[in-house]
C-alpha cells in the first residue's frame, strides 16, 4: 500500500472535518485533532524552507540590478536547498544558482552583479 502524499493526506483531514460536522458521532474530535495534526506535521516536513521563499526573493530583488527579475525555487537536495534564476529585461537567463543558505545565495549573487552600479533600493 502506498502511503498518501502529505497534500492528499491533508486533503483526507479536511474531508473529515466536513463528516465529524455533519456526523458528529461518526469521527471523533479527538480522531480529527489527531488527524488533522499529523497532516500539519507531514506538510510542514516535506519542504521545511518553504516560508523563506519570500525572504529569499526580496534579498534577491534588493540586490540585482534594474531590469533583472529573480526567480527563486527549493531544491530536492538537502545540502543545497535553495536555488535562483535570474533573466534579464528579454528574459535571457543571467545566472543560476544555489546555495545552502540564503545569505550565502544572496552573496553570490551580490558578488555577480558588483561592477553594474544601479541597484534597486
Amino acid at each position: 500500500m502506498n502511503t498518501p502524499s502529505a497534500l492528499t493526506h491533508a486533503i483526507g483531514a479536511l474531508k473529515l472535518v466536513r463528516l465529524h460536522i455533519e456526523h458528529p458521532s461518526v469521527v471523533s474530535a479527538r480522531d480529527l485533532q489527531a488527524v488533522a495534526a499529523e497532516a500539519i506535521e507531514r506538510i510542514e516536513h516535506a519542504n521545511p524552507h518553504r516560508d523563506d521563499l519570500g525572504r529569499l526573493y526580496a534579498e534577491l530583488v534588493r540586490v540585482t540590478p534594474r531590469g533583472h527579475i529573480p526567480y527563486v525555487t527549493l531544491t530536492q537536495d538537502t545540502t543545497v536547498p535553495f536555488g535562483c534564476v535570474i533573466t534579464d529585461a528579454s528574459g535571457v537567463v543571467v545566472t543560476r544558482q544555489l546555495a545552502k543558505s540564503i545569505d550565502g545565495l544572496v552573496q553570490i549573487i551580490r558578488t555577480r552583479f558588483e561592477h553594474l552600479p544601479e541597484r534597486r533600493a
